[in-house]
């Protein structure tokens, strides 16, 4: 799970899915995620970094409590892009390629923890978007705050196929409506 190829580089959007939050406050997961956004942010100089999550486990969402971290740690409120409605990672990523529709942006870095990278390619894959990914590997980490939901991730990773099968047939849909239209 860990083992996962790895690349940081040029692109539009810098890409940080949420962490579920139970009491309001980031997560120490969350927190790699972000301090290594932050990192590649200032180095790749990225247009904008897209925050992911809605309210799963607090009344914010994660992607509001994600920012204020952000803020608080230099980084500019307007180059931020907010999605707060996903639940879930499949939702998380369906949601993001709408986003960097809407704001012109064809390519993103995702950002996440290494045991998720493995399912995270497997759903931009299977959803047909492109894309970079990345983690903060350390082996400190992996072995304190990763190694449980390493074996959570295999359950998470059969809990995503329906997500999947159920946002390729919107896109579908979606997809014939705009054909329809653009023939009549």
């Amino acid at each position: 799970m860990h083992t996962a190829s790895l690349r940081r580089g040029r692109a539009d959007a810098l890409i940080v899915l949420g962490y579920r939050s139970d009491d309001g406050s980031i997560h120490p997961l969350l927190k790699e995620r972000l301090d290594t956004a932050i990192k590649l942010f200032r180095h790749y100089d990225y247009s904008y970094m897209m925050l992911s999550g809605g309210a799963v486990g607090s009344d914010r969402s994660e992607a509001e409590l994600m920012r204020d971290y952000l803020v608080q740690q230099g980084i500019a409120e307007e180059r931020l892009i907010l999605e707060m409605k996903s639940r879930n990672t499949v939702q998380n990523v369906v949601n993001c390629r709408q986003l960097l529709r809407q704001h012109g942006l064809s390519t993103c870095v995702l950002v996440s923890n290494s045991f998720h990278i493995r399912r995270m390619k497997y759903i931009m894959k299977k959803l047909g978007i492109p894309a970079i990914f990345y983690a903060k590997r350390d082996i400190r980490s992996i072995l304190t705050l990763q190694l449980r939901l390493t074996f959570l991730e295999i359950r998470a990773f059969r809990l995503t196929l329906p997500w999947i099968e159920k946002a390729l047939k919107i896109n579908s849909a979606v997809s014939n409506r705009k054909e329809q239209n653009a023939a009549g």
